[in-house]
């Protein structure tokens, strides 16, 4: 019987194949003993190389009428006892634009914990947390009183904005996105745990890179086919030929997949707002992710030390996420005859250049 090869034989192989997916997908589920040294690989080779992204924004800290993304980098730190979790760290970005506040893991945590609720998922474990305020958050305080202080065109942006930033957390956008390798995608990091005094977030690598090369893998069975695409939302796309709007950050195999995986949350939630909300949401997720990808990278992240926090203000943290407004979920889309109405084009916010563009 002819000796298997060695693991470091194999580690060489796969540093030559280039296919983080083909590894995955294929060649890890041959035999056991693949699978042993694939999970080797990924755990010397490829966790280095793994970054998250978390993202919230200043909605709770910030006046309005204009806000601003958060994002916190973080890198692979280290393994848990047995093996079993990756803890990523935080970093900050040395450059990313617009990023006029730092935020922090804690001001993360409500949206992380809503948007476990939203899909269904038990709350994340959260050690270290600080106090929150019972106050409402801050937009909502100020929402009625910019309603009222605002009108015409000034207010219809007003909602589309506030429509973009209250829909992160929800089942349909997830506040986070993983890097692997040039890859990158939002899909569920699984047994979160959160730190908030160390500024880290853990969760089961295995079960994570499953959740991100089956969608991966999704994608590069369906890039081969020539066959007509198979459309999992058609409310979305009907809504993209109504305006002429398409994700022109992401393939198209790469937006149906996301669509399949949204399928059951968007079953349950589909009447709480718009089909065009929730396109332009996927809009804004795919150039959010573009961007990112360009900027989450070693050389562009720095040690997050107290004395390099930039923050100009004391940031404050919520015990919860506001509930939804029907007033932003729907309007400006539809009359209050319930019928269609053409977009006021508005600023992009989600595009890699700091530039003017109509996206609706």
């Amino acid at each position: 019987m002819a000796r298997p090869i060695p693991l470091d034989v194999w580690l060489l192989v796969f540093d030559e194949l280039n296919d983080l997916n083909a590894l995955w997908s294929a060649c890890r589920n041959v035999s056991r003993f693949l699978r042993a040294c694939v999970d080797e690989y990924f755990r010397h080779g490829v966790l280095q190389n793994t970054f998250v992204n978390l993202m919230y924004s200043d909605i709770n800290t910030r006046l309005g009428p204009q806000y601003q993304f958060i994002h916190i980098p973080l890198v692979f730190d280290r393994f848990s006892d047995d093996g079993s979790r990756a803890v990523f760290q935080q970093r900050i970005y040395r450059e990313i634009h617009p990023h006029k506040y730092q935020g922090s893991v804690r001001g993360w945590v409500p949206f992380i914990e809503r948007y476990h609720k939203e899909i269904g998922q038990e709350r994340p474990v959260i050690l270290n947390k600080s106090r929150a305020t019972s106050r409402l958050p801050r937009w909502e305080r100020e929402y009625d009183m910019w309603k009222k202080t605002l009108h015409s065109e000034l207010k219809k942006d007003y909602l589309l904005i506030m429509a973009y930033f209250t829909s992160i957390a929800r089942g349909d956008r997830p506040p986070f996105s993983l890097k692997v390798g040039d890859l990158i995608n939002d899909t569920d990091l699984v047994d979160i745990v959160v730190d908030c005094k160390q500024r880290e977030v853990s969760f089961n690598w295995r079960q994570t890179y499953a959740n991100f090369f089956r969608e991966q893998n999704f994608c590069a069975h369906a890039t081969k086919r020539s066959s007509t695409t198979r459309v999992y939302d058609k409310d979305l796309e009907q809504a993209g030929r109504r305006y002429s709007l398409v994700v022109d950050e992401m393939p198209d195999s790469f937006v149906q997949a996301r669509r399949k995986r949204l399928a059951p949350w968007v079953e349950k939630n589909k009447d709480r707002m718009s089909p065009e909300i929730r396109l332009w949401t996927e809009i804004g997720v795919a150039g959010e992710k573009a961007r990112i990808k360009d900027f989450l990278r070693h050389e562009n992240l720095a040690p997050w030390r107290p004395e390099t926090d930039t923050s100009v203000m004391e940031e404050e943290v919520p015990e919860k996420l506001a509930k939804d407004h029907p007033d932003i979920l729907f309007s400006p889309w539809i009359d209050p005859d319930g019928q269609h109405l053409r977009p006021v084009p508005v600023m992009c916010m989600c595009l890699r250049r700091p530039k003017r563009c109509t996206i609706l």
